[in-house]
């Protein structure tokens, strides 16, 4: 039965690359203590590394994480949903940021290319699909491409994000939870997305049903900075309640 675990434990943080201890011991719904001896096991063998709060996967030829394209197959049609519902918020002369992300990636699939607006982002894909537009603004954060996420990252995109006004910010999670809020588990990333978040005046989350209810290494927003909570099914009561008493807007296809 140990064995058993400690092998689920493995191949959970190899799918997810890192993870809080607080998320493996809620997925496996065992104690903290269990929880560790699993992560110093798994850490002897060289399979994984222990980090700060958590554990990363250790990347061997072999033992590849998941990278941008396979993630991005992931409820594909689901993330393709959720960006045409996120796509209907963008207006004329809008000031918006648009995250990195597997869903974020469809957004602007659905947006005229004659309308006029200012677009921030970091990521590559979505640089790529906005320069089709005629009347886009296109400013780049970050100084170093991440080719695993296809994002643009770097201390000094701090200070640049500092000076936008950003009217509306299009964000994505790894995971979104009430205890935890919005998480992901790049660090560099994360920086980044605090600092958007401090600047938007108007919050958008984009996350299909897997990735509502979980948490990932790093915090970078908690979940009542919201207005808006994009996904592809409504969420579990206790979300929805928090969401209400918030004054978070949940869209998806069955309410947006």
């Amino acid at each position: 039965m140990k064995s058993k675990r400690i092998l689920e434990v493995e191949k959970y943080i190899k799918k997810n690359e890192t993870v809080s201890i607080e998320e493996l011991q809620d997925h496996f719904n065992v104690s903290i203590n269990t929880i560790r001896r699993d992560i110093n096991a798994l850490a002897e063998k060289n399979s994984v590394k222990k980090v700060y709060g958590g554990v990363k996967s250790i990347n061997n030829s072999n033992q590849k994480a998941l990278d941008y394209s396979e993630r991005n197959v992931s409820n594909y049609k689901q993330k393709k949903e959720i960006g045409k519902l996120a796509s209907t918020f963008i207006e004329q002369n809008d000031i918006i940021y648009i995250d990195t992300g597997t869903t974020t990636i469809h957004i602007l699939d659905n947006v005229d290319e004659n309308l006029t607006f200012t677009l921030i982002t970091n990521s590559l894909d979505i640089i790529n699909k906005a320069t089709r537009f005629k009347n886009v603004t296109i400013f780049i954060i970050g100084e170093k491409y991440a080719p695993r996420t296809r994002s643009f990252t770097g201390i000094k995109s701090q200070s640049i994000i500092e000076k936008f006004n950003i009217k509306k910010a299009f964000m994505s999670a790894t995971g979104i939870n009430i205890k935890n809020g919005l998480s992901n588990a790049e660090l560099e990333e994360n920086l980044i997305k605090q600092t958007v978040i401090r600047q938007s005046e108007t919050k958008y989350a984009l996350t299909d049903h897997s990735k509502i209810g979980k948490a990932t290494l790093l915090t970078y927003a908690q979940l009542n900075e919201l207005d808006y909570l994009i996904t592809d099914q409504p969420p579990e009561s206790s979300i929805q309640e928090y969401c209400h008493k918030h004054y978070i807007d949940i869209i998806n296809p069955q309410v947006g």
